[in-house]
C-alpha cells in the first residue's frame, strides 16, 4: 500500500513535465503564418507580419488597377460619338450627293444658315430608319463642336462666339452615318467672322 502513493506521484510528475514540453513547443510561431521574412536591400533578413505583407499586396493591386482603369472621361461616350463615327460610302454608279453652305447675318439677331443639297432629300420623319445614301439629314458643327441636326434648307443660329468661327455641315444618313464618297466625307465648311469688342482694346 505504501508504493501506490509513490507511483501516483511519479505519474503525475511525468504528466506535468510532458504538458510543459508540449506548451513550450507550441509557443513558437510558425513561419509563413504569423510572421514572414523578407530580404532587404543589404542582404539582411527583415521580419514582417503577414497582415502587413497582405496590405502591401492589396495596395499594389489597387495601384495596378488604377493604372489600367480608364478615366471617367474615356469611359463616357455620347450618342453623337457612337452614331456619327460611322460612315456610309456612296456606291459606285450611284448619284453622289452634294452640299453647299452659306451664312448671313439675320436682320434682327443671330445668323441664318443655308444648306443647299443635290441628289439628296431631307427626311426628318425617317430618322433612325433604314439608311440610304440619297436621304437623311445634315449635322452642324461650330468650331468642331457638334451642335444640332438640320432637317431643311434654312436654320437660324441665335448667336456665334466672338472672333473667327468655322461652320461645318455634314450630310448624314437616317441612322446618322456620315455620307462619304471615295472615302471622303460629304461636307462643306465656311468661316464666319463675328465682331469681337475685346480685339480693339488689344
Amino acid at each position: 500500500m505504501a508504493i501506490y502513493p509513490f507511483c501516483k506521484s511519479t505519474i503525475a510528475s511525468a504528466a506535468i513535465f510532458s504538458i510543459s514540453i508540449l506548451t513550450v513547443g507550441c509557443s513558437h510561431p510558425r513561419f509563413g503564418t504569423e510572421s514572414m521574412a523578407a530580404v532587404d536591400a543589404t542582404g539582411g533578413v527583415t521580419p514582417t507580419s503577414s497582415s502587413s505583407a497582405q496590405s502591401d499586396a492589396q495596395q499594389t493591386g489597387s495601384d495596378s488597377a488604377e493604372a489600367i482603369a480608364p478615366t471617367e472621361k474615356e469611359r463616357i461616350s455620347t450618342n453623337h460619338d457612337i452614331y456619327h463615327s460611322k460612315a456610309l460610302e456612296v456606291p459606285a454608279g450611284r448619284p453622289v450627293p452634294a452640299i453647299t453652305v452659306s451664312v448671313e447675318p439675320d436682320i434682327e439677331r443671330g445668323w441664318n444658315l443655308y444648306v443647299g443639297v443635290a441628289n439628296f432629300d431631307f427626311a426628318p420623319d425617317k430618322v433612325g430608319g433604314e439608311s440610304s445614301t440619297s436621304e437623311g439629314h445634315a449635322y452642324l458643327y461650330v468650331n468642331d463642336k457638334p451642335m444640332q441636326r438640320i432637317y431643311g434648307s434654312w436654320t437660324h443660329l441665335p448667336e456665334l462666339p466672338p472672333g473667327s468661327n468655322e461652320i461645318r455641315v455634314t450630310l448624314n444618313a437616317n441612322r446618322h452615318e456620315i455620307l462619304t464618297t471615295q472615302g471622303a466625307p460629304i461636307q462643306e465648311t465656311v468661316t464666319v467672322e463675328v465682331y469681337d469688342p475685346t480685339a480693339e482694346s488689344q
